[in-house]
């Protein structure tokens, strides 16, 4: 890893994206380096360029090496679960 993960986490969080999501009545931790966010935009081009370009404009700034991939959604069915391999 090439830059401190709790400034970055703590700096997308500022632009409106989160590591954890609420389910139910608890906060559960999205899979490493997977953020999200809810927006109010009603063109969902401009939202993901806007995205992109803020959340560049960070890692630039700090030196982080990443690959981007934003999705842009009206609406999302989200369901997070560990899955443990089972030996047989």
């Amino acid at each position: 890893m090439n830059y401190d993960r709790d400034f970055i986490y703590g700096e997308l969080e500022e632009l409106g994206l989160y590591a954890q999501i609420r389910l139910a009545d608890s906060l559960q931790p999205l899979p490493e380096g997977t953020f999200i966010g809810e927006y109010k935009f009603e063109d969902k081009e401009e939202l993901k360029n806007t995205i992109y370009t803020e959340v560049s404009e960070l890692f630039n700034k700090h030196g982080v090496q990443a690959r981007l991939f934003i999705a842009v959604s009206e609406k999302a069915t989200i369901g997070v679960e560990d899955i443990t391999a089972k030996k047989s």
